[in-house]
């Protein structure tokens, strides 16, 4: 179920190398959100439903784990990257309810919209490991010369 389509077999490459690159290179908080991702992309298809038509409600459980984790390190760092990151979770999980107070919602733009959501969240991870890596680190704690 990992790499039975295109779009997942494409998904896994992008995803690998976004979070090797946010653990070759990132910070902490990067390297803890590339091990989060790919524990959240091991446990989607575990938590399918059988109903493929509904509201996925195992895998909104992984994406609300996922943001609840996003937003603690959102709120314990100061990582900008993990604000936008945290954001695009969070339209992940507008995008169950909205399946789910609406049915009547088809199930193809359901999942496209969860895929959006996924990749501009794995877009914010790529951004927070490349600018972790440019940014110079003697901005990280000024001396006591620059302060005057």
């Amino acid at each position: 179920m990992y790499f039975a389509v295109l779009p997942q077999q494409i998904w896994f490459i992008a995803m690998v190398l976004v979070s090797g690159a946010a653990l070759w290179r990132g910070g902490v908080p990067e390297k803890r959100v590339a091990v989060a991702n790919v524990a959240a992309w091991f446990l989607t298809p575990l938590a399918y439903d059988r109903d493929l038509a509904g509201l996925q409600w195992g895998v909104l459980g992984v994406d609300a784990l996922f943001l609840a984790y996003l937003l603690f390190l959102a709120l314990t760092t100061d990582r900008l990257w993990l604000l936008f990151a945290t954001a695009f979770q969070l339209l992940g999980i507008v995008t169950h309810v909205a399946m789910g107070v609406d049915e009547g919602v088809p199930a193809l733009p359901y999942r496209w919209g969860l895929v959006i959501w996924s990749y501009l969240t794995l877009a914010s991870l790529a951004v927070g490991a490349w600018m972790h890596r440019v940014q110079p680190a003697s901005t990280v704690a000024p001396s006591a010369a620059a302060r005057r």
